[in-house]
């Protein structure tokens, strides 16, 4: 369960498989062509950028709708009319961040332990 800034209480089941891959790879798709630099600090330029392609793709969009399904908010299925409120309106983003992480996450996990392993190798000064 997870408590939104409204006070609202958003309960994630995860998604199918099929439905969660097809979401990893949206999102896969969309951030492709974004220009990480190793050596620029992370800045508001970087977040302004996830964000900016997170939120403007209709494919992510799409995929979000189908983990969506299996989701509840304040105990009530989310659907097209949960965001209709004024003030739920401001939790959009956050079940949508919420929402694509429990779904994305379970993908990467033995990727992040690997490549750990990998940037800590490459930092370690030569012997």
């Amino acid at each position: 369960m997870v408590k939104l800034p409204s006070g609202a209480e958003l309960v994630i089941t995860l998604a199918p498989f099929a439905d969660s891959k097809t979401l990893y790879q949206a999102v896969l798709e969309e951030m492709k062509d974004l220009k990480l630099d190793p050596e620029a600090e992370i800045d508001v330029n970087l977040f302004k950028q996830f964000f900016c392609v997170g939120f403007s793709s209709k494919k992510i969009e799409a995929a979000l709708w189908e983990c969506f399904k299996r989701v509840t908010y304040n105990g009530l299925k989310v659907s097209k009319d949960t965001f209709e409120p004024e003030e739920a309106r401001d939790d959009y983003f956050m079940v949508c961040i919420e929402v694509a992480k429990a779904n994305i996450a379970p993908f990467v996990k033995s990727l992040y332990a690997q490549y750990s392993q990998v940037l800590g190798n490459l930092v370690k000064p030569p012997v």
